[in-house]
């Protein structure tokens, strides 16, 4: 649990012992303590550490917890808001938790997120300490005899006790499995949100990106099933992926998206690809008719390797090596998946590509060094040099 969350719960407790007197029973959440042990010639920041400092770290290493202090506990397991005296509320008043903080990195490499508040029931004075979950798991880095503490030993909070995982096989085994069930628990919080979302909108109308494996999944209509396929997804700051995440953190979603729909889960209407797919047959057709001297197929090839744009001018048009097209130039050149099912592949050009190639091409001072002969002036490039020669 986070801070906030500990805090509604330990205000609800309260209320119940100020109102009603019930105490809820100590458990993996809430433990009860009597008062501090304190002595005179130990400063604050170590006397707090003594009677908690195990406490934190079991209850940070689980999932978070409550500690009301004052409360006694007989040996019947009954409780009474006893209070506390003038030596402790003076100890627990002039804690500073920056200093409990900087402890706890001392003891193992992190910090820990804390509250620490008094509370009244009457006249009698009580503190609680709320100890949020980490998302780490802390292990001392030494032994600190003081604190009851081991190096390299993992507490955490279970069966109303603090207990110390890796202890034993048996232990450490029921630890992981409780973290296991946390991490399965969250999974199932998340999509438990999310599922009625997706139903709402239809999951037929869903996709769902994975750009850590450049996937997208969506409903197969043929197969009536949920497939997976290959996709390229631009993860560039300007990329649209990362304009749409940036738009939704910014609280700015509608501008990319109509009134349709629940837009955190569904980006509404299509995004217009307006990139030119042009394959190579065509774009040495584009270039033949733009530029002023003669160029093959193969001619072209050489060019956009000593462009870089390939590895080699041998590269594959279809079904090409992956790593055989630099993707630094993807704005020019890129391999984009034709057939999910197959793996079928293409190289595909942009209309930028035909400018910077035909630049390179009607740069006469390159020809030796790109294609090793210069290359052949068409006819009627000729017939209007020669014109203007004769002008001249």
């Amino acid at each position: 649990m986070n801070l906030i969350e500990l805090k509604s719960k330990v205000e609800t407790i309260i209320s119940e012992i100020k109102n009603n007197g019930v105490f809820p029973k100590e458990n993996n959440l809430i433990d009860y303590k009597l008062r501090l042990n304190i002595t005179a010639s130990k400063s604050n920041i170590e006397l707090f550490s003594m009677n908690f400092a195990k406490d934190i770290l079991s209850f940070s290493n689980a999932d978070g917890g409550i500690i009301l202090i004052g409360i006694n506990e007989d040996s019947s397991g009954n409780y009474a808001d006893t209070g506390l005296d003038k030596l402790n509320i003076d100890l627990l008043t002039n804690i500073d938790l920056n200093d409990v903080t900087q402890q706890f990195v001392k003891i193992t490499n992190v910090g820990v997120s804390l509250d620490l508040q008094m509370f009244q029931v009457g006249a009698r004075k009580f503190f609680y300490i709320i100890i949020e979950k980490n998302n780490n798991i802390l292990v001392p880095k030494d032994n600190f005899p003081e604190y009851k503490i081991l190096n390299g030993a993992i507490y955490y909070r279970a069966s109303s006790k603090n207990e110390h995982a890796n202890i034993s096989t048996a232990s450490f085994n029921r630890f992981i499995q409780m973290k296991a069930n946390e991490k399965s628990k969250e999974f199932m919080e998340i999509w438990s949100k999310l599922l009625p979302e997706m139903v709402d909108i239809n999951p037929r109308e869903v996709l769902i990106l994975n750009p850590m494996q450049n996937k997208v999944y969506g409903f197969n209509s043929k197969d009536n099933v949920l497939s997976g396929s290959d996709i390229e997804i631009d993860k560039t700051h300007n990329g649209v992926f990362n304009i749409i995440l940036n738009a939704i953190t910014a609280g700015e979603i509608g501008k990319i998206t109509t009134n349709e729909g629940k837009p955190l889960y569904k980006i509404v209407g299509e995004f217009q690809n307006n990139r030119d797919h042009i394959i190579l047959s065509n774009l040495v057709k584009a270039i033949q008719n733009k530029a002023i001297y003669k160029i093959t197929t193969a001619q072209l090839k050489i060019l956009i390797a000593y462009l870089k744009w390939a590895n080699s001018s041998e590269f594959k048009v279809d079904d090409p090596d992956e790593n055989s097209i630099n993707q630094d130039f993807k704005q020019f050149i890129w391999i984009e998946t034709t057939d999910s099912f197959s793996k079928k592949s293409k190289v595909y050009f942009s209309s930028e590509a035909i400018q910077e190639l035909v630049k390179s091409i009607n740069n006469t001072g390159l020809h030796q060094e790109i294609f090793g002969k210069e290359l052949t002036i068409k006819e009627i490039q000729k017939k209007q040099k020669a014109e203007n020669l004769h002008i001249a």
